[in-house]
């Protein structure tokens, strides 16, 4: 049974992380963790922001690490524009973290991340 205290605490992780893989992670790791959720929050009712505003964010070095999560996450693109600004486009968004044991007896993560638009789909395949 999960105390009212364990579930506030999972709410308040970012990027739906479970409090047991949160736990796992050094100090400075969370905190490239939370400025990744921070940078979501950026987006707003936006898709794509430039590069340069993300940047402004907090200091440039760890602005990028949290963007190195969230495109390792599947969560955020990069992409080159006509100008020199980059544009970052939101993909998806965090779900949440399912733990699964694997043959070895050992815990892993899968992470799952709701696309904002659904994959092409041959409707052929559709039930």
């Amino acid at each position: 049974m999960h105390s009212a205290k364990s579930e506030l605490e999972a709410l308040s992780l970012p990027l739906t992380m479970p409090a047991e893989l949160w736990g796992t992670l050094s100090p400075a790791q969370q905190a490239v963790y939370r400025r990744a959720e921070a940078l979501l929050d950026r987006f707003g009712a936006h898709r794509s922001v430039d590069l340069s505003m993300l940047l402004q964010q907090g200091p440039r070095a760890e602005v990028l690490r949290a963007l190195h999560v969230l495109g390792g996450m599947s969560l955020v693109d990069i992409e080159e524009t006509s100008s020199d600004d980059p544009k970052v486009t939101l993909r998806a968004t965090p779900e949440e973290h399912v733990r699964v044991v694997g043959p070895d007896g050992r815990p892993r993560w899968i992470f799952v991340a709701r696309p904002l638009d659904p994959p092409p789909m041959n409707p052929a395949n559709a039930n």
